[in-house]
């Protein structure tokens, strides 16, 4: 049974792609640097009713406006006496397919959003994290002086979903992030790399090949972000690397492009390893669909603020689709 509901989620993963792509044909714009903060009025109330607890609002959202700023984030008026967070999606994705619910949440809880989305490709529109990944997270680094510059901050929080979650344990360990860093949440990461459904091997000995300069042209993160990569293995991810930083991990069972989930656990006293299963055995989210559970949005608040008390209790979350 659990090697069907894998198959059918990976199926859905390429359906998923096949809708998204052709809305994200437009031409790949720079990131722009947010602008100085000058006011914030944070609204005190959640309710689950204000956001959209469904994959499928990324990507509406992609389809109508490919590359679109998600609601509550880089907004030049926020101000706030909290750490300015950033957000980072993953592997051929953007902030627009990706934080749809999380953006406009965090915003209401009085937070300030950047987000950064990288390693875009010619052919590959607004969609990114399909380049090596290394560039981007030394392009990430100037990114967070930048947050830091601008907003007076000394320190920003670190959201990142996939890749987006992995790529910034590099510029933790490798570019000196680790002093500007406070809380680190990953979201589905690889430390580890995945598997990508047995096939890690294979993908190995492809980008060994002499097609491999050409390959890594078409999609250096299909390789770097492989089980047994050189990248990863110079990563060598693990708390202790950077003991000052607060890490929380969350993962799904259900996780079809992390695999084995267990990739985005690290190890180390300031680690905290969340298995969303665990928590609420109604959350079937998969890889996609984990940064619009409910579970996982309320880990994300109580990891930043450990005052925080859980707007929601166990909800049915289904793969893609999420509240049905």
């Amino acid at each position: 049974m659990k090697a069907r509901f894998t198959s059918l989620l990976a199926a859905v993963s390429v359906a998923t792609f096949a809708l998204v792509a052709p809305a994200s044909a437009a031409p790949v714009t720079e990131t722009t640097n947010p602008e100085t903060p000058t006011s914030k009025t944070p609204t005190s109330k959640t309710t689950a009713g204000n956001y959209p607890f469904s994959y499928l609002a990324g990507v509406r959202a992609q389809a109508m406006n490919p590359g679109s700023t998600p609601p509550g984030a880089d907004d030049p008026s926020c101000q706030s006496t909290r750490n300015p967070v950033v957000l980072l999606p993953g592997f051929v994705a953007n902030s627009t397919l990706t934080w749809q619910a999380l953006a406009p949440l965090l915003r209401d809880q009085g937070y300030c959003l950047y987000t950064f989305d990288f390693g875009q490709a010619p052919y590959s529109g607004t969609l990114g994290g399909i380049t090596a990944v290394e560039p981007g997270a030394t392009e990430f680094a100037h990114f967070v002086d930048d947050v830091l510059a601008r907003t007076g901050a000394t320190q920003v929080d670190l959201i990142g979903h996939s890749e987006g979650a992995t790529m910034p344990f590099y510029y933790l360990t490798r570019l000196g992030g680790a002093a500007k860093v406070d809380r680190y949440i990953g979201i589905a990461p690889l430390y580890n790399g995945t598997s990508q459904w047995g096939l890690a091997g294979l993908i190995g000995q492809m980008y060994d090949s002499p097609a491999g300069p050409a390959l890594m042209n078409v999609c250096g993160a299909c390789r770097d972000m492989v089980t047994g990569s050189a990248f990863l293995t110079d990563l060598a991810a693990h708390g202790d690397a950077a003991p000052t930083v607060q890490f929380t991990n969350i993962m799904t069972r259900y996780d079809q492009n992390a695999t084995p989930y267990t990739t985005g656990m690290l190890a180390g006293s300031n680690v905290n390893n969340v298995v969303v299963q665990d928590l609420c055995d109604r959350d079937y989210s998969d890889h996609y669909q984990l940064t619009y559970s409910p579970t996982t949005l309320n880990v994300v608040l109580s990891a930043l603020d450990p005052n925080y008390s859980p707007s929601w209790g166990c909800e049915l979350s289904l793969p893609i689709v999420g509240r049905p």
